[in-house]
């Protein structure tokens, strides 16, 4: 667009026009074209498609960038929910559709998490705080509707709806509804229905003539400061004429003022263009580069921060004159007594006059914190079970499953995210938090999720981001009865709570798989390296472990109440992914945990791994390898070693260390400080987890060691570990 506007100076559109100041540049305008200037994006959900008409300023990036404003049209096939803008308005008009269905299609807002939703007609314009989490119900589908995004301290907006004519003034003579006066910094008029001729300052010797079609969009570029534009707007036919009786046409107009506390400060066209090398580009912290239409130039204003530099023990301030020697010239200059006189310097210089600040220490916002999207996952709906196929292809849905009902005679549901790909094939299910407490497999779903363009996908995903509701919600490893679940598999109907839980989860969602992968981590007292439970002794099951390229593989077989066996009794191929440490989010697992459900998916043949976005993915994790540990180690089975006695537990070895037989790895302290137990490896592995709560009962583990396979061994058929 800003190009365009350049080459319109010279060429394109004729003179640019003037006002009475000698300045030619006070106002440009040009007509934004569909199959020209429009960016179009299909929605990586599959839920609709934005095509971004214009932002300010040009060029920028709304995912990434901070901006002024965005105006844009949005399709929506489905359900929805709109991505969260904080600090902006935001506002949408639904457009008209054909005359049968004018009146049935629309859609309704409902608002911060809220029950009640707000039917929003067509053409009445409707604006709600970008920061509110706002789910989208449809009504007749798809809708089309436009969408315009203004940050609100930095200017303020007027949408309105116009039904003009072919005259220029009505039947009692007055100016017709498509005059209109320009005072703000930018102007944008949207043809909905018909032809339109746009007249800017139709008095004017240079005034311009703009012929538009539905669809397209006169953008008009002007110094608000400088006198009214007026625009005058009429309905046409379809080479451009009017002055006929019956021609209507319907445009939405919107008009963009800067806000008052920046103006003149902000003023300068070149600050959006170059940064200056003292003042680095950021978002959320700096108006600069978002400011409204700059057609002059201004002084901006110095800034109040001045570099000091350590010398000795002296500060040192620059040549320029110190905030200091300002302030102590202007209370010079009041007269004041001198003793409040010293007391006000003191007080300035003991914020002024510190040792330097640490540059590594101040804080920045990740560059993931500042992504927005044209919107996020789809409000959920609530099902009995899970059946793949009531899903649509080609859509990312989410649903809550109900399982069994609580003491309140209240459903516990589970949330899953179904993604459908343009084709059926095979069900690959992702589950975490069986253990309530184990986290950093829910954030690996969602990065799962976020990556996938479900048109580029074939077969389904079904993710499970929590099993354990009961023990997420508490904090804790059990299920509501104290019991694990994972112990309980595959359950019973009339067992106890947490085995009637297994029980349904496995007939109403797992029952849906194909593969799956089950996430989990250490739980409370432990911490665990990268690692993968696996029947290496299955061919299919061992290339899924090591997809995960974990940094240990561990040989085992099932058969002891996991999700895991009870899936593979099913005949359904799993495994189980070890992601480090519970109750907390850990980058460097979670991106190696995610590579490996891609490769998976890449392995299937359902999404190729070259579809996955890079650049995103290195803005989540400040990490040099991104792919996954350099090394496996295989063990042919695992073990833990326990405490004989109680007291202060020392673990020495840390996760994924090489210890050999013999070598001590533990020791028992009382509380006087004397060792009153020790322990050494009974044979050369790996340690896969080990203890990290210091205060140990006789009977707590010590260390989880694996034996790492040697050459030609044949791993044994049954293989199990002492929990």
């Amino acid at each position: 667009m800003a190009s365009k506007l350049k080459e319109q100076k010279s060429d394109k559109e004729g003179p640019l026009l003037q006002s009475e100041s000698p300045d030619p540049t006070l106002i440009q305008a040009i007509v934004l074209k569909p199959e020209t200037d429009y960016h179009s994006q299909q929605w990586k959900n599959g839920l609709g498609t934005t095509d971004e008409i214009s932002i300010y300023p040009p060029d920028k990036n709304f995912i990434k960038e901070e901006f002024f404003w965005r105006f844009s049209t949005s399709t929506m096939n489905a359900n929805c929910s709109f991505s969260l803008f904080p600090g902006y308005d935001c506002t949408t008009v639904i457009l008209p559709t054909d005359e049968d269905k004018k009146s049935k299609a629309y859609f309704s807002l409902s608002h911060q998490g809220g029950e009640s939703f707000t039917k929003i007609q067509p053409l009445f314009p409707y604006t709600w705080q970008g920061e509110w989490p706002t789910t989208c119900k449809l009504t007749n589908s798809p809708v089309s509707c436009l969408q315009f995004m203004l940050r609100r301290e930095v200017g303020k907006s007027q949408v309105r709806i116009e039904k003009i004519g072919s005259f220029e003034t009505d039947l009692q003579g007055d100016v017709d509804s498509g005059k209109n006066m320009l005072f703000g910094a930018f102007t944008l008029v949207y043809v909905v229905e018909g032809f339109v001729s746009a007249i800017l300052d139709e008095n004017h010797p240079q005034s311009q003539k703009f012929d538009l079609k539905a669809g397209e969009t006169l953008f008009v570029e002007r110094d608000e400061d400088a006198s009214p534009t007026s625009i005058l707007l009429n309905a046409t036919n379809e080479i451009g004429q009017y002055g006929f009786s019956g021609i209507e046409a319907t445009v939405v107009v919107i008009q963009i003022e800067e806000g008052k506390t920046f103006g003149g400060i902000l003023k300068n066209q070149q600050q959006f263009v170059s940064q200056p090398e003292e003042s680095p580009p950021q978002r959320f912290n700096n108006h600069y580069g978002i400011v409204p239409s700059q057609r002059r130039p201004s002084i901006r204003r110095p800034s109040l921060l001045v570099p000091m530099e350590q010398e000795g023990d002296n500060i040192k301030a620059p040549t320029a004159q110190s905030p200091t020697q300002e302030i102590e010239n202007k209370l010079n200059a009041m007269n004041l007594p001198d003793e409040p006189k010293r007391m006000k310097l003191e007080r300035r210089d003991s914020l002024i006059n510190m040792e330097t600040f640490d540059p590594n220490a101040i804080y920045e916002p990740p560059a993931f914190a500042l992504i927005h999207k044209d919107t996020d996952m789809p409000p959920p709906v609530i099902r009995d079970k899970l059946e793949v196929d009531e899903f649509p292809l080609n859509t990312i849905s989410t649903a809550w499953i109900k399982i069994m009902t609580q003491g309140l005679s209240e459903w516990v549901k589970l949330p899953i995210i179904v993604c459908r790909g343009t084709e059926d094939g095979p069900v690959v299910g992702i589950t975490a938090a069986v253990h309530g407490n184990e986290l950093n497999g829910v954030p690996c779903i969602h990065r799962v999720i976020s990556q996938i363009d479900v048109s580029k996908l074939k077969g389904t995903v079904v993710a499970v981001p929590c099993v354990n509701v009961w023990g997420f919600l508490k904090f804790q490893r059990e299920f509501a009865d104290g019991r694990d679940l994972n112990r309980q598999f595959p359950g019973k109907e009339d067992g106890f709570s947490s085995q009637v839980f297994c029980h349904h989860l496995m007939n109403k969602i797992i029952s849906q798989f194909n593969y799956m992968v089950d996430l989990h981590t250490a739980s409370f007292g432990r911490v665990n390296s990268y690692y993968v439970r696996a029947d290496m002794n299955d061919s299919l099951g061992a290339k899924m472990a090591k997809l995960q390229q974990p940094q240990i593989l561990l040989h085992n077989s099932g058969q002891d109440g996991t999700l895991r066996s009870a899936a593979a009794a099913r005949g359904i191929k799993a495994i189980t992914v070890e992601i480090g440490n519970p109750q907390t989010f850990q980058d460097r697992y979670i991106q190696w945990s995610f590579m490996g459900v891609m490769r998976i998916l890449d392995y299937f043949d359902m999404y190729d791994l070259k579809n996955i976005n890079m650049t995103e993915i290195k803005e989540l994790v400040n990490e040099e390898n991104l792919n996954g540990p350099p090394h496996t180690v295989l063990c042919s089975r695992g073990f833990w070693l326990y405490t004989k006695t109680g007291g202060l537990l020392e673990v020495y070895p840390g996760v994924n260390k090489l210890v050999k037989k013999g070598e001590i790895i533990a020791r028992i302290k009382n509380m006087f400080g004397n060792v009153i137990d020790e322990y050494f490896s009974p044979c050369t592995g790996v340690v896969i987890g080990r203890s990290s709560n210091p205060v140990a009962m006789a009977g707590d583990r010590i260390v989880h060691m694996g034996v790492i396979k040697r050459t030609g061994e044949v791993l044994a058929k049954a293989a199990k570990e002492n929990y």
